[in-house]
This record gives C-alpha cells, structure tokens and sequence, in this order.
C-alpha cells in the first residue's frame, strides 16, 4: 500500500467512523483509489458505497442505564 493511500484511508475512517470497501481487483491503481478518499472526505459523501459496495454500519443506541 503507498503512503498516501495509507494516509487517506486514515483520514477516511477518522471522518467517517468505518472502513471503506476496496476495489475487488488485487491491482488496482492505488493512487486513484486515494484521490477518491481524499475526495469523500472534501464532500463530505462517500462515493465507495454505490462504487464499492461499502456497507455503513449501523450506529449502536445508547444503552439505557437504570439506576437501583
């Protein structure tokens, strides 16, 4: 993985709070690949679920705490 790919799929995950889905090819060019992170983030859209197939993860409730 090249080092910008890596960073922005820190910053992805950072932003968004789950992983992307990565290409289904196993060489694919890594450093489009980043642009379309890096873009996501900027627009604040993740363009990998409809191109990818990312899944987003339902958020959790938050626990009721019942006190005795």
């Amino acid at each position: 993985m090249i080092k910008k790919l890596k960073k922005a799929h820190l910053q992805f995950v950072m932003h968004f709070d789950y992983c992307p889905n990565f290409p289904p090819n196993l060489d694919f060019n890594q450093e489009e690949y980043a642009d379309l992170l890096l873009k996501c983030i900027e627009d604040d859209f993740d363009y990998t679920i409809e191109k990818y197939g990312t899944v987003v993860p339902k958020k959790m409730p938050i626990p009721e705490i019942i006190w005795d």
